[in-house]
């Protein structure tokens, strides 16, 4: 696939991601997926496997209680890989989750291979997270 082909596949990645589309997850991430998913949390870590990455990026959603949102900024492409910049907000309780959040997505026949996720506020993520 193209970049934009890639492009495409992320920004829909992102709708699945926000509205709990596990099928639609399903469809963009490879069976042997690696996620490295940062901070200094429960849950950073490299993450191998579609029900290993499924499995952090749900917990993520459901430490925010359902308020979770990666609101996605811009995606730029090329072959074979993707860059997502978002907003991930988020509120529970007293708690506000609000920091910006880049993923570089490689991807192999418009499928994600491997993903690496950088935070801009690590302190606050990480204290969102526990």
């Amino acid at each position: 696939m193209g970049a934009k082909e890639n492009a495409s596949r992320i920004r829909a990645g992102y709708d699945a991601f926000n509205q709990q589309d596990i099928a639609g997850l399903i469809d963009l991430f490879a069976e042997d997926i690696i996620w490295h998913f940062p901070g200094a949390n429960r849950l950073a870590g490299d993450h191998v496997g579609r029900d290993a990455t499924l499995a952090v990026l749900g917990a993520y959603g459901e430490a925010a209680q359902g308020t979770l949102n990666a609101n996605a900024i811009d995606v730029m492409a090329s072959d074979t890989h993707v860059a997502g910049l978002a907003n991930d907000t988020a509120k529970v309780g007293g708690k506000t989750l609000d920091v910006r959040s880049t993923v570089i997505f490689s991807m192999t026949d418009g499928k994600v291979t491997e993903a690496w996720h950088y935070i801009d506020d690590l302190a606050a993520f990480d204290s969102f997270l526990g």
